[in-house]
């Protein structure tokens, strides 16, 4: 098999799996507030990929990682707190726009070449997802359409976490892809736990009202979507390069939608169809070969 069979192949375990992040989150959300939620998440699995650092100089490792894993700390904040008061389905529609900032990230800092084409999808995607941040504008009223506060700290999200993967691709030279995902867990960790501390004052005894379903979402959160896509994620750089890895978003925003739709309730609105169509035909024009 080849390296860029092999990446193909993490990419889609990735999306699959990634796909139900935003509805499982909100799900979690509703019996956990959200930056207990997220340190609680970060806590368990770093607890459970320690039996596997041992032997391994790991503490050097992630004092070398601080500046690139707050990358994707930042990212985890923001999304955590805009899927909240926002929907699922739109939640995961917007970070169909890393491919296209990944790419003009590649651009800015290592000088990788943008064709003509490459500038044509990244305009048209670049619309199409300021189409999906501003549609309870455009939209308003309508149920469905999320809300701009939410959008725009999950557009912040997907900028830190473009400039995550743009990154990656040099840091792979380094390090293995578990040691990028270990760091990161770990630095995480450590950055939520004082703003999860502020949960007991803004939603004291919260533990009270937590739910069977929050329990198992937080589960599903902490193993599969944030130690499994991030290990799967980073083979796929390793294997096939940045924008290859980030193809995956062309395949989230529709088990995200699925998922929201048999799990939440939501549905497509007219602004979101065309928002996100040009979102995807954006990332396709800039990703084709």
């Amino acid at each position: 098999m080849s390296s860029k069979q092999k990446a193909i192949i993490f990419t889609l375990l990735s999306a699959v799996l990634g796909g139900l992040t935003s509805t499982v989150t909100k799900i979690g959300l509703a019996g956990i507030p959200p930056l207990s939620f997220a340190f609680i998440r970060f806590l368990v699995a770093g607890i459970a990929i320690l039996p596997f650092l041992r032997g391994k100089n790991f503490l050097k490792d992630v004092r070398r990682l601080i500046p690139f894993s707050l990358l994707g700390t930042v990212n985890i904040i923001v999304f955590i707190l805009g899927v909240k008061i926002t929907t699922a389905t739109i939640g995961q529609l917007l970070y169909a726009g890393v491919p296209l900032l990944t790419a003009v990230f590649l651009f800015i800092l290592f000088k990788e070449r943008l064709t003509a084409r490459k500038e044509a999808g990244i305009a048209i995607g670049f619309i199409g997802v300021m189409l999906v941040i501003l549609l309870p504008l455009i939209e308003k009223g309508t149920k469905f359409s999320g809300s701009i506060l939410g959008n725009v700290l999950i557009g912040v999200g997907v900028v830190s976490y473009s400039l995550y993967v743009a990154y990656s691709k040099n840091k792979l030279k380094s390090f293995s892809p578990f040691i990028l995902t270990a760091a990161f867990i770990y630095i995480t960790c450590i950055v939520l736990f004082p703003l999860f501390l502020t949960d007991f004052v803004s939603y004291p005894n919260w533990w009270h009202n937590i739910t069977f379903s929050s329990i198992l979402a937080l589960g599903y959160i902490a193993i599969i979507s944030t130690i499994v896509t991030n290990i799967l994620t980073q083979y796929a750089i390793k294997h096939g390069g940045s924008i290859l890895a980030s193809m995956q978003f062309y395949l989230l925003p529709v088990f995200a939608y699925i998922s929201a739709f048999l799990f939440l309730g939501e549905q497509l609105t007219s602004g979101l169809i065309v928002g996100g169509s040009l979102a995807l035909l954006g990332v396709y024009i800039t990703t084709k070969k």
